[in-house]
C-alpha cells in the first residue's frame, strides 16, 4: 500500500488489491466480523464495478475470499449476505455462483 504522508490520504490512494489484503488479513486472524466484512466487501464491489479494465487477478481474489466465507464461516456470509439485502434489492452474483473462479464479468449481480 502506498502510505501518504498526509494522514488525510491514507485511505483514499489504498487499491483494490490493498483493500482485498486487508480483507484476507482480518479474515486470517479471526478479527473479521459482518459489519466490517460488508463494508469491506460493499467498497471492493463497487470499485470492481467501476473499474475500466480490471485487473483479472483482482476478480479472482474477490472470488476467493467469497468462497473462503462460504467454505470455512458459512454462518458470516449469510450474515453479510442478510446485511446487504438490508440496504438494496441486489447481491453480488458471485456469491451464490458454484463457479468460483471469477471469470463471469458480464453479470455482476441478480436480483433475490
Amino acid at each position: 500500500m502506498n502510505i501518504s504522508f498526509d494522514r488525510r490520504d491514507l485511505f483514499k490512494n489504498s487499491t483494490i488489491k490493498d483493500k482485498l489484503n486487508l480483507f484476507q488479513l482480518l479474515f486470517e486472524t479471526k478479527s473479521l466480523n459482518a459489519d466490517l466484512a460488508l463494508a469491506l466487501l460493499k467498497i471492493i464491489h463497487q470499485e470492481l464495478n467501476d473499474h475500466q479494465k480490471p485487473d483479472r487477478t483482482v476478480f479472482k481474489r474477490y472470488a476467493e475470499a467469497i468462497e473462503s466465507l462460504r467454505f470455512n464461516v458459512p454462518d458470516l456470509l449469510q450474515q453479510i449476505v442478510d446485511g446487504w439485502k438490508a440496504h438494496q434489492n441486489v447481491t453480488p452474483e458471485e456469491w451464490f455462483s458454484d463457479d468460483s473462479s471469477g471469470t463471469d464479468n458480464n453479470s455482476t449481480a441478480h436480483q433475490l
